[in-house]
């Protein structure tokens, strides 16, 4: 079996220097070349580098020889090589079978109607459906009990802050059969969800996000150690989901036939892309990115990461090690989820963590540039128009955000602004 180091530059490892920016960063785009790694042989034995190869090959080359190479990377947690193959298979447990019954039983679809009705009391597509309420319920659980339910025709439309993107907004009986649907699969999903994970979750969110990630920024600091923080996002992750990935994923924990049907009918299983708005595609853009979280826990052993859907901080000792991690999460996600970077970055923790609307240092949190210019264009916009209702409830809602950043002088001219 041989053994072959594939680099661009002289790996750290192998006690050559590395080329870095004056500033001492390492940043990139979705486009990457030939990576800094390690191969190892089946024995998990590195030879040594007076034998080693130096290739240079694409990413493509290397994962098809995935089948009989073993891909090394060094941990940031003790600097030891580990050995992983990308094809891997994790058990997560019993499957959950007889979810049915659950789903379709009258009381549960009252409760998905009552969280449907959240925020769109005064849409037509609510009260239409109050009018008849019990009929429409009687009706909708009727037609899932038969298997004859069908998802109708959305509504699209398009918002452009903070960036494009186009929207599905469903009829409200599909809403009330989604929220129906996630009030039974939710938890079961949830309880195999690492506590890195904290996107869309029960007592989680962007404030539970950025205090984990501070925590750990002071524990290391508080060791001695200088972290270094490697930031990654995922390019058009909702648009990139593959769904027979994702349709695996499901079945990973869900034996219930007549639940898998339904899944199928809200998000097909062939195909490549989930529509933003779906609640559903909030609870399987989750599972897919769990994925990459098993990944990193399970496989690598990393344990100081941190992902709010398809951002993703790891925090480490060095530059080198998250520069190597970095390349295995390029390779695994593309090969596994079909998905690329759109940027990422690999930087001293001490300029601070841009993550969930904030930028995060050990000792204070502040608001992110772009969050704050967003905030003012809206209230001077609601204002010039004279949309009191819809400022009041954006300035509840960022000011909710704010008020967990050092942002005390800021929310005071926000105030007096409005």
């Amino acid at each position: 079996m041989k053994a072959a180091t594939v680099t661009t530059r002289r790996s750290p490892v192998l006690g050559a220097r590395t080329s870095t920016t004056r500033s001492r960063t390492r940043t990139g785009t979705s486009a990457f070349g030939p990576p800094v790694t390690i191969i190892y042989d089946t024995t998990g034995q590195l030879r040594h580098p007076g034998q080693a190869t130096f290739q240079m090959v694409s990413s493509a080359y290397l994962l098809r020889r995935t089948h009989s190479w073993v891909w090394g990377t060094a941990s940031s947690e003790n600097q030891k090589p580990r050995q992983q193959l990308f094809n891997h298979k994790e058990v997560m447990g019993k499957k959950h079978k007889d979810l049915f019954p659950r789903i379709i039983e009258t009381g549960n679809l009252y409760r998905a109607y009552h969280k449907a009705a959240k925020g769109k009391l005064y849409t037509g597509g609510h009260l239409i459906f109050k009018q008849n309420l019990a009929a429409n319920i009687a009706n909708l659980r009727k037609a899932l009990a038969s298997g004859e339910y069908q998802p109708g025709n959305p509504n699209l439309f398009w918002v452009y802050e903070p960036k494009p993107r186009e929207i599905t907004a469903m009829p409200f009986m599909d809403r009330v059969a989604q929220h129906a649907l996630c009030n039974v699969i939710e938890p079961i999903f949830d309880q195999v969800f690492l506590p890195a994970s904290h996107a869309c979750r029960k007592g989680k969110g962007t404030h539970s996000a950025a205090v984990a990630v501070q925590a750990e920024l002071r524990r290391m600091q508080s060791n001695g150690v200088k972290p270094w923080v490697l930031k990654t996002d995922f390019s058009r992750y909702f648009y990139s989901v593959k769904r027979d990935v994702l349709h695996a994923e499901y079945r990973r924990k869900l034996s219930c036939q007549p639940t898998l049907e339904l899944l199928g009918k809200i998000v097909p299983a062939t195909g490549v892309g989930l529509p933003i708005g779906n609640l559903t595609s909030q609870l399987s853009a989750n599972i897919y990115g769990h994925i990459i979280d098993r990944w990193l826990a399970h496989k690598v052993g990393i344990t100081r990461f941190f992902r709010y859907m398809d951002d993703i901080v790891v925090l480490g000792h060095s530059r080198e090690a998250l520069d190597m991690l970095r390349m295995g999460m390029q390779w695994f996600s593309e090969a596994t989820m079909g998905m690329r970077f759109s940027k990422w970055s690999v930087q001293p923790a001490a300029r601070g963590i841009n993550f969930v609307g904030y930028r995060i240092w050990d000792t204070h949190k502040l608001l992110r540039r772009d969050s704050v210019l967003r905030a003012k264009r809206k209230i001077a916009r609601y204002s010039r128009l004279g949309l009191h209702d819809q400022l009041n409830r954006f300035l509840a809602s960022w000011m909710g955000h704010a008020k967990w950043a050092d942002a005390h002088n800021l929310m005071k001219f926000i105030g007096a602004a409005t």
